[in-house]
């Protein structure tokens, strides 16, 4: 689910990420009504936010193990109070989507946002949602074959013209 996300972040902009970090002066920009709703359909269609509400899960999750390992014999109480304190604080997911669309209505204009939603709504958009995580798997894979043979062929380059300069590496 991770790699699943990152893709689709590295892809739609990464900026959403950053988001989180972002203070309100920051985002102190005014979009219409109008505006944020392209944004929030875009985002929609995009699939941009599909997984974060696993973000408070996977915090939840860290808290459990963290206390638990801290009080062993509390663990039933930390597991419910954890719990507890997750459902508060699951409305304050809108935050990031609000900042999230502010992101996306300052980089597009709503007629551009109504393209990307026409676009990612279409077939093609959808399978491009559907397909762009294994692509990313792959490309990221390709990458890191290149670097390893390209690494390999500087080492032995340099290894070469340094043996020529007296140099045994």
């Amino acid at each position: 689910m991770i790699s699943r996300i990152s893709s689709r972040l590295a892809l739609l902009g990464a900026t959403a990420v950053l988001a989180v970090g972002l203070t309100t002066g920051a985002m102190a920009q005014t979009y219409s009504k109008e505006h944020l709703a392209a944004a929030r359909a875009a985002i929609a269609a995009a699939k941009v936010t599909e997984g974060f509400d696993e973000i408070l899960i996977g915090i939840a999750a860290q808290t459990k193990q963290a206390l638990v390992r801290r009080a062993p014999a509390a663990s039933t109480q930390i597991e419910e109070v954890t719990n507890a304190a997750a459902l508060e604080l699951a409305p304050k997911r809108a935050e990031l989507a609000q900042q999230i669309q502010e992101i996306w209505a300052g980089r597009f204009t709503k007629e551009e946002l109504d393209e990307i939603a026409k676009f990612y709504s279409s077939p093609v958009g959808q399978k491009f949602t559907k397909e762009i995580p294994a692509i990313g798997q792959m490309i990221g894979m390709s990458a890191q074959v290149w670097q390893k043979k390209i690494s390999e062929e500087m080492l032995t380059k340099v290894r070469a013209e340094m043996k020529k300069r007296g140099v045994d590496l």
